[in-house]
């Protein structure tokens, strides 16, 4: 065998495997463990794993947002947005919907092609806001 040095033994007792060149190391107790015993529950870990968690990435400013068990990532990335990301430079008071009583605002602005003004994706159609510039283009008759 070439390299002897580069191989592992499984730590796990009684473990036929004596030169693994690709170990697992345990995130709990730090021991090397071959395929079949690298779990913790297969070689009786003392130390109980670690669920698997992460911090998604807010796309504007690169900041780790933290999540809470059973939250849905894209929902909160969505409200750090809404909140005023502070590095995002985009504040969603100026995409705020200007159809009379509607309190959404957008990320993204939408204007109405025809009356220039801000709305939401319910009313960004000339005939969801009722559009004055809309009525005043159709022809007579």
């Amino acid at each position: 065998m070439e390299f002897p040095e580069l191989a592992n033994a499984c730590s796990f007792r009684g473990c036929p495997e004596k030169n693994d060149f690709l170990p697992f190391t345990c995130d709990g107790c730090g021991k090397k463990f071959c395929l079949d015993h690298h779990r913790h529950e297969q070689h009786s870990c003392s130390v109980p794993p670690r669920a698997d968690k992460y911090a998604p990435t807010c796309p504007l400013c690169m900041q780790a947002v933290t999540i809470m068990p059973g939250q849905d990532a894209n929902q909160v990335i969505d409200q750090h947005i809404r909140a005023g990301c502070p590095k995002s430079g985009v504040q969603t008071k100026r995409n705020k919907c200007n159809f009379a009583g509607c309190k959404e605002k957008e990320f993204v602005p939408i204007a109405c092609k025809l009356c220039k003004k801000q709305f939401c994706l319910k009313h960004r159609f000339e005939t969801d806001h009722s559009c004055p510039m809309a009525a005043a283009k159709k022809p007579l008759g």
